[in-house]
């Protein structure tokens, strides 16, 4: 379901079929201040619980994500028109984000005694912040909110989300799911509000943190704000990942890999594969592959269990996407398929190839929300860095070459968050996650990710 707003209302389309499913009421300022104030008074208890406490609600988390993986996949199926399959695995990969920091954040956060001359111990202390908000965008719904609610909350801290309007039920489901661990009520509750007051909420003084993951205009508005008020933030402002493409490659087994890497999510993924940059000595092979492979994805009803690529959310991000591929094409880059909106109901559009996608145009400068792949041709490895590092997006990249040690010492070179070799770039709880440049700062996921929202005291005694 996409989701546009009106004054009073939020309206839940279905992506698939452009069918009204539900309308949802914006709240009032004095129902949000009433949550405001329920998340400031939460937290001056919840602060206080032990680990122990908050690991037993977490693991509760997790078990129920895994419970109910496919109750809530249908729901982000219908809602935003994830094929079924990884809709029902997104549920179960957030599992792995609460037990991860249900079992390791008391360990990440113990003190630290050091040395000094000043005084006979000095402890560095981990406290949390308090009430934190974020801003969530549609296109992960439990993911998103999940990888930062998880070590926030084991940090102690209460969380308010407002949630993309096109997940609103998905957004719904997360506070029940928290209130049904038997977390306190107060540490983590959905706004159902408009802009102007998502901007009241960033200056309120009980707000010590904002998360958020959107587009670039979008982040340097909200920094901005946060910036006046002196408010720690944390940004993910999308990506246009490159994969450099060696010499030396298997061709067969990595075209495969590098379609389902554009096509994951619909092609609605801040880390998908966007841009490919091949050897020349083996462009036009890959360029026959993938396009090929592309042509094969089946596309169609999100429910059915064969389907690769659903619909985009909304029907305003598939015209940006077709507005941009057009653009893409006018300045140079050639259509090999699609590139077209489908006749009937529903928001899809096909997986497109442009080729010979020239540096500076759109398709390469741009993050393309979509199922479309651009790809370029380049004399050697160093100019394919120096086409990956052009870009002023900086979130993720990767390398395919059956030579580990030279995949490695190329990543090394990419300036970029993340950098994958031989796969496409994912997310785990284990390592940090975010970008340079364009694509923000900040981390999540990790020690990284909850030492983001803690304060660090320093305690000296002499």
């Amino acid at each position: 379901m996409s989701v546009t707003h009106t004054e009073e209302k939020l309206q839940s389309i279905n992506p698939a079929t452009g069918e009204l499913i539900k309308e949802f009421d914006i709240i009032s300022d004095d129902e949000l201040e009433r949550k405001v104030q329920l998340a400031e008074n939460t937290f001056h208890q919840f602060r206080n619980t032990s680990f122990q406490e908050r690991s037993k609600w977490m693991k509760k988390v997790a078990e129920l994500l895994e419970k109910n993986a496919e109750k809530y996949g249908k729901t982000l199926a219908q809602e935003i028109g994830k094929t079924i399959s990884q809709a029902i695995s997104e549920p179960k990969k957030c599992a792995k984000w609460a037990n991860y920091f249900a079992e390791n954040s008391e360990e990440f956060l113990a003190d630290k005694r050091v040395s000094t001359e000043s005084g006979k111990k000095t402890i560095i202390c981990y406290e949390p912040m308090g009430v934190l908000f974020q801003i969530a965008p549609f296109n992960f719904p439990f993911l998103q909110v999940l990888r930062f609610v998880t070590p926030a909350v084991m940090a102690g801290n209460c969380c308010l989300i407002r949630h993309s309007h096109t997940a609103t039920l998905s957004a719904l489901l997360i506070e029940d799911l928290f209130r049904e661990a038997g977390f306190p009520e107060g540490v983590l509750q959905v706004l159902l509000i408009n802009k102007d007051q998502a901007n009241k909420l960033i200056a309120d003084s009980r707000i010590r943190g904002i998360t958020v993951t959107g587009s670039v205009n979008a982040g340097k508005a909200i920094a901005k704000e946060a910036g006046r008020h002196l408010k720690k933030n944390v940004m993910e402002l999308g990506g246009s990942d490159g994969y450099i493409i060696c010499d030396d490659v298997d061709m067969d087994k990595v075209v495969p890999e590098c379609v389902q890497g554009r096509i994951v999510n619909n092609g609605q993924s801040c880390t998908s594969a966007k841009r490919f940059i091949v050897v020349e000595n083996r462009y036009q092979e890959f360029c026959e592959k993938f396009t090929k492979k592309m042509k094969e994805v089946k596309m169609g009803d999100p429910m059915k269990d064969e389907m690769e690529l659903g619909p985009l959310s909304r029907k305003d991000l598939r015209d940006q996407v077709h507005e941009a591929v057009e653009k893409a094409v006018k300045e140079g880059a050639k259509l090999l398929c699609g590139g077209y909106i489908p006749e009937g109901p529903g928001f899809y559009y096909p997986p497109t190839v442009l080729a010979d996608v020239p540096p500076n145009s759109t398709a390469f400068d741009e993050e393309i929300f979509g199922p479309v792949a651009s790809l370029m041709k380049v004399k050697d490895i160093p100019e394919a860095i120096e086409l990956v590092n052009k870009s002023h997006f900086g979130l993720g990249g990767g390398v395919f070459t059956p030579d580990e040690n030279k995949g490695e010492e190329i990543g090394r070179k990419l300036d970029v968050g993340l950098v994958a070799v031989n796969r496409i770039v994912t997310s785990s709880p284990e390592y940090p996650f975010g970008g340079t440049k364009d694509s923000g700062y900040g981390r999540e996921s990790g020690r990284e990710g909850i030492m983001e929202w803690v304060r660090i005291k320093s305690l000296i005694v002499k």
